[in-house]
């Protein structure tokens, strides 16, 4: 259906263009075939009706029968009855001087008589017949001045008034038949060219657009079949060829894809793995340096308070022996001030060896969660796990620092994608716990696994240091310990839970306004 305002398809566009084609020839031939014939025929009718005139002519042949008025007048009364479009027929006898009627018939008898004028007599008395066509309203009439000849010589004068009303009528029948058998042809035509652009055009083409659209959705295995040869059908079996290209150049460029990302979780796997191995060594180094250390330390004051230590105890083994109370009091105070000096070497050590205290700042728990699950994104991609968040919108900042709180929650989540080599669920959840007194509140934090979960033998230990129930190299068993060190130092508490085959679950509560530490 055509409908304003959208574009025209092509069939309709070939459809109207040749329909008016068609037409328009039509149209021009008819009319110009119908005016030929039409004026042919205005000549023919003209022609016949001057015959006609001529057949009075010819009925008068003495001039008695000019003059007889009555006799004329009952031939006239038949031929008005053979031929009714005879509106009016005068007779004139021309023979005397002046111009006599003799004879009279028709529909308008009553109608006023006048005699032609002298320049027409004239034309007549030379034999010539005169025509003239005359419209009254919408009738015509055609006028016929014609001479009667008696023994060849020009004795009167007819004149006949004859209607083209039949004539005119069947001019009109004939128009209006003609003008139907081209709205026939023209319809005939218009349903041919519908018919047959819908089928060699419009269907061809709607098959084509459909695949097309098909192939944008992201179908590429739609075909278009072809039954020609002709344009439609070589544009057919190019965009056939077209797509078969595109769907084989879209495998290959997939597989590709798919291998590199494969490749890239791969390596991103590797390189967490390397990470933690990095930073487990880190930790294992730092371990170590401090044990050297402590050796060190160890030495450094066996050293520094061997020789007090020899001095206190050699006044004591003086100090049985003396017997003047002045002699025991000195020898007291000498070993009260080399126990002084050996607290002050041991204070100074401790001085040496505390650790510093966190960099406390308001921490966002949301946020950061948000900031490491994205971190691990890759391994939980490639380990085809399912992430659940319930993170409390109104979770109040924390205090806290930074950087220990991420290695606290970056250590569970490793440990939860490790317990879950082949697909699962991690669930990372947060509430805040409200409390009538502000130094009470805190928020929790849960993290969830479906993994193997851990045995009750094991799940003692495992915030002991260097314990571990990983396969070798893939742990060191320093992580879980160094999470309950960071909870501790932000005066918080760490809880565990387990079930072997049905996961584990990590509990962490934190204060939200942290104690002063000294």
């Amino acid at each position: 259906m055509i409908t304003w305002g959208k574009a025209l398809g092509i069939q309709t566009k070939v459809t109207v263009f040749i329909i008016g084609v068609v037409v328009s020839v039509l149209s021009v031939t008819t009319y110009v075939s119908r005016t030929l014939t039409e004026q042919k025929a205005e000549e023919n009718l003209r022609e016949r009706y001057i015959n006609i005139v001529k057949q009075i002519d010819a009925g008068i042949v003495e001039i008695e029968e000019l003059r007889d008025t009555r006799t004329l007048q009952e031939e006239l009364e038949k031929l008005l009855q053979v031929r009714p479009n005879i509106v009016m027929v005068d007779i004139f006898d021309l023979t005397s001087k002046k111009i006599h009627l003799t004879a009279r018939k028709g529909i308008e008898i009553n109608r006023l008589v006048s005699a032609p004028d002298s320049a027409r007599i004239e034309a007549v008395k030379r034999g010539e017949v005169l025509t003239s066509l005359e419209m009254d309203g919408t009738d015509r009439f055609w006028n016929i001045l014609a001479p009667v000849r008696i023994r060849k010589e020009v004795s009167g004068l007819i004149r006949a008034r004859i209607s083209t009303k039949e004539f005119d009528d069947l001019v009109s029948e004939e128009r209006r038949q003609a003008f139907l058998i081209t709205a026939t042809a023209a319809i005939a035509i218009l349903v041919f060219l519908v018919w047959y652009l819908r089928r060699t055009v419009s269907k061809p083409i709607g098959i084509l657009i459909e695949a097309m659209a098909q192939a944008e959705a992201g179908n590429l295995k739609s075909q278009v079949k072809s039954y020609s040869s002709d344009e439609i059908g070589m544009l057919a079996k190019q965009f056939n060829k077209m797509i078969h290209k595109i769907r084989n150049f879209n495998e290959e460029l997939e597989e590709r894809v798919q291998q590199a990302t494969k490749e890239l979780y791969h390596r991103y796997d590797e390189l967490i793995s390397v990470n933690r191995r990095l930073s487990e060594a880190q930790i294992q180094l730092a371990q170590s340096e401090r044990l050297a250390a402590a050796g060190q330390v160890a030495a450094a004051i066996a050293h520094s308070i061997g020789t007090p230590l020899h001095s206190i105890l050699g006044h004591l083994h003086r100090l049985k022996r003396d017997t003047s109370d002045d002699k025991r009091e000195e020898r007291l105070k000498i070993i009260h001030s080399q126990v002084e000096r050996v607290v002050q070497i041991i204070q100074n050590l401790l001085d040496t060896v505390r650790k510093p205290a966190p960099s406390m700042v308001p921490v966002r728990i949301n946020k950061l969660l948000e900031d490491l699950l994205y971190l691990v994104t890759p391994g939980i991609s490639l380990r085809g796990i399912n992430v659940k968040t319930n993170l409390d919108p109104l979770l109040p900042d924390i205090a806290g620092d930074v950087n220990q709180l991420q290695e606290l929650f970056l250590n569970l989540l490793t440990n939860a994608l490790d317990a879950m080599p082949g697909r699962g669920e991690l669930e990372v959840n947060t509430s805040f716990n409200h409390s009538t007194v502000s130094s009470n509140e805190s928020v929790t934090i849960t993290i969830l696994d479906n993994g193997h979960g851990i045995d009750e033998a094991n799940l003692q230990k495992i915030f002991e240091p260097f314990f571990t129930t990983k396969e070798r190299n893939k742990g060191t068993g320093l992580g879980l310990s160094i999470c309950q060190d960071i909870t501790r130092t932000h005066h918080g508490e760490i809880y565990v839970s387990s079930h072997v085959g049905k996961g584990t679950t990590f509990t962490i509560i934190l204060p939200v306004k942290q104690h002063e530490t000294h």
